[in-house]
């Protein structure tokens, strides 16, 4: 069995060398850029039983200083892996590091469970060990199903073969990069296509205008993905894993593209607004969810065509791709404050609009406020209602019948959409709306603010004073 394995193993590594060989080099080259001190190789072997992983992770390439290890958080079991004498050597009796020294091959052993049993379109994630503040150049995996209940592995790496012999199944897989997620389901697709970036699997051939496609997406991130032509029943969110029900160009693009972002960027899958907002810039192409599309065309629509090539060229050499990040980058090239990609982000799938702020902090009785935004708005000054009325002591509560603001001596009631208040239950007539609602944030009117609340406010170059003219 050991013989027939190890054929299989150098036949398929020989096989892939070269292409392995060019992305090996391109990976490395990026991981020095996103700032990683070292990168390493590791060698994991897995053997899936009934209710566990039984995992053997051999790294190479590390580095004599001391190196800290992170553990999968639901990893059991772990100990040295002792099949030659030094194969751990370095590692700390406590097992949260390699300890400095020469031997640059380490081995360790440990269990993921699985307590329900291999279930199909399970998914397992952070199930490999790590060596912090390191990147993962290769990664070889050698899958050996103990049950032979067939199916399908897909990791992200490239799928380099597999097959069933008489006690296992056994596949093998080998590309740069570390694996994040483990799929495993029941359904076997064949592989339809395949390069250097991408391993299609599909029931069906893929037209050609689908494989023209796969051709011209020349992607700057080297890690692999794995994309299944298929309905996504399961709603795996994986990093080097897509799922593309309809295989029409538009779904294709997008898919890809924003998952090429997320990896190229360290972007999470909560990052998602963010990423698709981001391919777009970067490709000048609307892509992703409707309200990515809006945000983007937004704010092409304000830019002049030079700030939109300075904007552009400023996200693609940004190293922190967070909303806060891009607010300032636009706040930068327009001269004027905004919190856009902020507020949005906040604001879920509400739509929030290009406005602009005052950039002086706002001091309420001398205490300054971080979450207090004056915005500019069709000629208004609005300031946030909520963080405002609170400091004062109000509280606010939205119904039905319209806005109670109240504290120990002053009740207000404002309807929706009537031209008027009630304070005190005596109504008063309004001619304009005190309070608006934008995206999901309720604002006042600096004029009725200051009216219906009795406060004076200084504005000086550097802050915006706002103190109470009265108490009740």
């Amino acid at each position: 069995m050991k013989f027939v394995l190890s054929f299989l193993c150098l036949f398929l590594v020989v096989s892939n060398s070269v292409l392995l060989l060019f992305q090996y080099d391109a990976y490395s080259s990026g991981l020095e850029e996103n700032g990683k001190v070292f990168h390493y190789e590791q060698d994991v072997e897995m053997k899936v039983k009934k209710d566990k992983i039984v995992i053997k992770q051999h790294f190479n390439n590390i580095p004599k200083e001391e190196v800290n290890v992170s553990w999968p958080i639901i990893s059991e079991n772990r100990s040295c892996d002792l099949d030659t004498s030094d194969s751990c050597n370095r590692l700390t009796e406590d097992m949260t590091a390699f300890k400095a020294g020469e031997n640059s091959k380490q081995s360790i052993s440990y269990e993921i469970p699985i307590e329900a049993g291999l279930n199909d379109g399970h998914l397992i994630q952070d199930f490999l060990v790590k060596i912090e503040t390191g990147g993962v150049s290769l990664t070889s995996l050698h899958i050996t199903d103990e049950l032979k209940r067939g199916g399908m592995w897909v990791s992200g790496l490239p799928l380099i073969g597999k097959t069933s012999l008489e006690l296992i199944d056994y596949t093998f897989s080998m590309g740069t990069g570390h694996v994040h997620e483990l799929y495993w389901q029941q359904d076997v697709l064949p592989i339809q296509y395949e390069d250097d970036y991408f391993t299609v699997y599909a029931s069906n051939t893929l037209p050609d205008e689908v494989t023209n496609l796969l051709g011209e997406l020349d992607f700057t991130n080297n890690e692999h993905l794995a994309v299944l032509f298929e309905e996504n029943t399961n709603n795996i969110d994986a990093s080097r894993i897509a799922f593309i029900q309809h295989e029409d160009i538009a779904s294709i693009q997008n898919e890809l593209i924003v998952k090429n972002i997320q990896a190229q960027y360290d972007l999470t899958q909560d990052d998602q607004l963010i990423a698709e907002v981001l391919s777009s810039f970067l490709l000048d192409l609307p892509i992703g969810s409707a309200k990515s599309i809006w945000m983007y065309e937004t704010i092409n629509n304000y830019l002049t065509t030079e700030q939109h090539l300075k904007f552009q060229t400023a996200l693609l050499n940004n190293k922190e791709t967070t909303a806060t990040r891009f607010d300032e980058i636009l706040t930068d090239i327009i001269d004027l404050k905004t919190s856009f990609f902020v507020l949005n982000e906040q604001a879920g799938t509400e739509n929030f609009p290009l406005l602009f702020e005052d950039y002086r902090p706002v001091y309420i009785n001398e205490l300054q406020q971080e979450k207090m935004k004056v915005l500019f708005k069709d000629g208004k000054i609005l300031y946030a209602a909520e963080p405002l009325l609170t400091t004062l002591g109000y509280t606010l509560n939205d119904t039905d019948k319209g806005l109670y603001v109240q504290n120990a001596t002053r009740a207000f009631r404002f309807p929706i959409k009537e031209p008027f208040y009630v304070l005190n239950e005596k109504r008063y007539d309004a001619l304009s709306e005190p309070f608006e609602v934008i995206g999901s944030q309720l604002y006042i009117e600096e004029a009725w603010m200051i009216r219906l609340f009795l406060l004076n406010i200084e504005k000086q170059d550097k802050r915006i004073n706002i103190t109470q003219s009265a108490l009740f």
